[in-house]
C-alpha cells in the first residue's frame, strides 16, 4: 500500500484491525464467560415497556428496513437535486453496514444461548452486531447531512442516544454479546470513515490541493 493510501485509509484500517483482534479474542471461552455475565445484568432489567422498545428497535433497523432507508435517503436527496450528497450519504450507510457484514463472516462467532433470547436469532453471525452497525452508519450519515448547520449538535446527541439504545436492546433481547455491539461501532465507523476520507481526498485533487490537505477535511466533508 502506498504512503498516500495509508494517509487516506490508515485510520479506518486501524479500526478494522482492532475489531478483528477483538473478534478473535471474543471467541475464547474466558471472554465469552465475561460477556455472558454482563448480558445477565442487562437481561435482569426486562419489563413490559422495555421489551416493547427493544422489539421496536429490532424491527426498525432490520435488514429490510435498512435497505428501505438507504433507498429513501438517496431518493430524497436526488429529488432535492443534490446528487453528489445523495451518493456520499447513501455510501456512508452502505459502506459501514457492508464492512460490518464482512467482519461478521470472518469471525463466525456463535450467538448467545437460545434460552436467553426474546427473538429467534441462531447461527454463527453474532460478531459484530448488524443492527448496531446499521444504526451507527445512519447516524454518521445524518451527522454528515447536518454539518455546518445549527442542528448538528442536536443530531449528534440524538444519534448517540439511539446507538446506545440499540446496543443495549441487542443485549436485552439476548441476541448479541457486549463485545459484538462494541465492535460494530468500530467496523461501521471504519467503513463510513473510508468513504469520507476518499471523498475528501478526491475533492482535494479536483481543487488542485495537496492530498494531505484534502484528507484533513474529511470530518466536514465536501460541500453539497
Amino acid at each position: 500500500m502506498t504512503r498516500r493510501a495509508l494517509d487516506i485509509l490508515g485510520l479506518p484500517l486501524l479500526l478494522l484491525a482492532v475489531a478483528l483482534v477483538l473478534g478473535l479474542a471474543a471467541r475464547t471461552p474466558q471472554w465469552t464467560g465475561a460477556d455472558l455475565r454482563l448480558e445477565a445484568a442487562v437481561r435482569a432489567t426486562r419489563s413490559g415497556p422495555l421489551t416493547a422498545l427493544a422489539h421496536a428497535l429490532h424491527a426498525g433497523f432490520s435488514p429490510p428496513a435498512g435497505v428501505t432507508m438507504i433507498a429513501l435517503l438517496a431518493a430524497g436527496l436526488l429529488l432535492a437535486r443534490r446528487p453528489r450528497t445523495a451518493l456520499i450519504a447513501s455510501s456512508l450507510v452502505t459502506a459501514g453496514w457492508t464492512v460490518n457484514s464482512a467482519i461478521k463472516a470472518l469471525i463466525d462467532r456463535p450467538r448467545p444461548p437460545v434460552a436467553f433470547q426474546l427473538v429467534p436469532e441462531l447461527g454463527h453471525d453474532s460478531f459484530p452486531s448488524g443492527h448496531v452497525a446499521l444504526t451507527m452508519s445512519l447516524v454518521i450519515a445524518a451527522a454528515y447531512l447536518a454539518r455546518r448547520t445549527r442542528c448538528f449538535p442536536a443530531v449528534v446527541a440524538a444519534g448517540v442516544v439511539l446507538v446506545v439504545a440499540q446496543a443495549l436492546a441487542r443485549l436485552y433481547l439476548g441476541v448479541h454479546h457486549p463485545t459484538d455491539v462494541a465492535a460494530s461501532i468500530l467496523t461501521s465507523t471504519a467503513g463510513a470513515g473510508a468513504v469520507l476520507r476518499l471523498s475528501a481526498a478526491r475533492r482535494g485533487r479536483l481543487a488542485g490541493e495537496p492530498g494531505r490537505e484534502g484528507v484533513s477535511r474529511a470530518v466536514t466533508g465536501p460541500r453539497s
